[in-house]
């Protein structure tokens, strides 16, 4: 009894100082990153399981998911969905969500001019695209000038280091 006690004590503490090390190690160079634990993916990942997957850790009353995109890229194997979502409580709705193996990183790519008043919504002829290599495009409307940007953002991520990238790139706005 002594010893099942002191071995599951063991793994315990193992576990535990196994994930503050992963933690201490990761590295995302964009501000203020949301990284969420979620439940390992497999290679039958569907949108219902990516929709899931975000809304364990991020609930369902904040945010509302508006396009899913799944992801079979060889170059980044664990990189599974991407999710453009609205977030109600910053009214904002170009924020995407990156599911990476076991991680959701979270990024709104086009602030509100003005805090809490929608200044960006999707374009309608706007389309969550997977391009490859990580990257994804989408489009975005500025609300009182009516103009459609084009975004490019790009998800990478070193697993050497641990360490996570996103680069956003926007187009000229157009009418």
């Amino acid at each position: 009894m002594k010893h099942s006690l002191f071995f599951t004590f063991l793994l315990l503490v193992i576990i535990c100082l196994a994930g503050c090390s992963e933690e201490e190690q990761n590295n995302f160079p964009y501000p203020e990153p949301l990284l969420k634990h979620q439940p390992a993916l497999d290679n039958d990942y569907t949108k219902e399981l990516a929709i899931a997957t975000f809304r364990k850790d991020n609930g369902y009353l904040n945010y509302e998911i508006s396009d899913v995109v799944l992801v079979k890229d060889n170059a980044l194997p664990k990189l599974k969905a991407v999710i453009s979502f609205y977030d109600k409580e910053n009214n904002n709705s170009s924020n995407l969500a990156f599911i990476y193996d076991n991680i959701s990183r979270e990024i709104c790519f086009a602030v509100n001019d003005i805090e809490g008043v929608k200044t960006y919504e999707i374009d309608d002829s706007s389309n969550l695209t997977y391009v490859g290599n990580g990257a994804v495009t989408t489009s975005i409307r500025k609300i009182d000038t009516n103009k459609k940007i084009d975004y490019t953002i790009t998800f990478s991520h070193e697993d050497a280091t641990p360490s996570t990238t996103i680069k956003i790139e926007t187009a000229e706005p157009t009418n």
